[in-house]
């Protein structure tokens, strides 16, 4: 019976290995031909959260002198100069968002790899959640 089952499961995994491979090929195309100049050699992987302009020790202007806006698609990073945009990507659920870096974030004790502005976060992932895993990639100036 044993042996019935196991003939039966590995197919079954083989045709779902080869469906999850064609929808994540598909999904890279998708990106690729929506931002053809990604750079592939500065992504970065890790935890992003959001900041608001509610929240405790938010200051008024950001590090490059902009007005602190939590409605815009910005982000703090230290690993990006300011005004390069960013692919962030909720590896969760695929849901991505597009934002320019303003600020400089988030604190480095905290380990996080990106804070994105509340209206940036809300694109990929519930603001109750707080925290993500993303990929973020840079994009091309435009």
């Amino acid at each position: 019976m044993l042996t019935l089952k196991i003939k039966f499961l590995r197919p079954l995994l083989s045709i779902l290995f080869v469906a999850a491979g064609f929808l994540l090929w598909n999904y890279i195309s998708d990106l690729q031909s929506r931002f053809p100049d990604m750079d592939y050699s500065r992504s970065r992987l890790g935890i992003a959260s959001w900041y608001s302009e509610t929240d405790r020790n938010i200051n008024e202007w950001t590090a490059s002198g902009e007005k602190f806006n939590d409605r815009d698609s910005t982000c703090a990073s230290w690993d990006f100069p300011f005004g390069e945009k960013l692919l962030v990507i909720n590896t969760l659920n695929g849901k991505w968002v597009v934002c320019r870096v303003n600020d400089r974030g988030p604190s480095k004790r905290l380990r996080r790899e990106i804070d994105l502005t509340k209206a940036a976060f809300k694109k990929i992932a519930s603001t109750d959640r707080g925290l993500t895993i993303v990929a973020v990639l840079p994009v091309k100036k435009k």
